[in-house]
């Protein structure tokens, strides 16, 4: 049987840091929040679910168009449990998994999420993690079966006590460490936008 694979995307923050929304800044000519629907839908997630909190008008137009359903978070200042608690909820019954992305991880592309779905498949363990180096890291994968782990969650500690608690149940894909880096100052974006230029012009 097939897989139905699912993705929420935590996108609810203050952007306190960066000091304006910083979801709504292109990364190769796409907004980050946009890019990260992409991703997921690239990389094989049927069930997309964007969940927003702060600045919500600034995001919403953002995605028409996409295959993206957006669940907004009254709670996002809770912490980042509250936002996988609400992208959780939101799932369609359908879904045997989700992966759980950050929208600031702009690196992040469909082939990184269909290893994770392919690890999923084929390893026959219930949590699939990103490893960046020595660190783990999001986008993570969980079955169903852990789903409601995920939704007593609290706090700002996102669902790496599941993987904890449950290590015998992870299996992990490795990613290019360049690709674990999130954007939380603006010159994080520069500096990522920088490094892909040089890279480009030495091809």
């Amino acid at each position: 049987m097939t897989a139905t694979v699912g993705a929420v995307v935590l996108a609810a923050g203050e952007s306190r840091r960066f000091g304006r929304p910083k979801l709504t800044l292109p990364y190769k000519g796409v907004p980050l929040i946009r890019r990260a629907v992409d991703a997921a839908s690239d990389g094989g997630c049927s069930d997309i679910v964007v969940v927003l909190g702060a600045a919500p008008e600034a995001h919403v137009p953002l995605l028409a168009g996409s295959p993206a359903r957006i669940v907004i978070n009254p709670n996002y200042k809770e912490g980042m449990s509250a936002s996988i608690r609400a992208g959780i909820e939101a799932l369609r019954p359908e879904c045997t998994a989700a992966v759980i992305m950050l929208a600031d991880q702009p690196r992040i592309d469909g082939g990184t999420i269909r290893a994770l779905l392919e690890a999923y498949r084929t390893s026959g363990r219930r949590i699939i993690t990103a490893r960046y180096g020595e660190v783990r890291g999001a986008p993570v994968l969980f079955d169903r079966a852990l789903f409601l782990h995920l939704l007593v969650l609290d706090g700002d500690h996102g669902a790496r006590t599941v993987m904890e608690t449950y290590p015998h149940e992870v299996a992990e894909v490795v990613i290019p460490e360049a690709a674990a880096v999130d954007v939380d100052m603006p010159e994080d974006l520069e500096r990522v936008q920088h490094e892909d230029d040089t890279d480009t012009g030495r091809e």
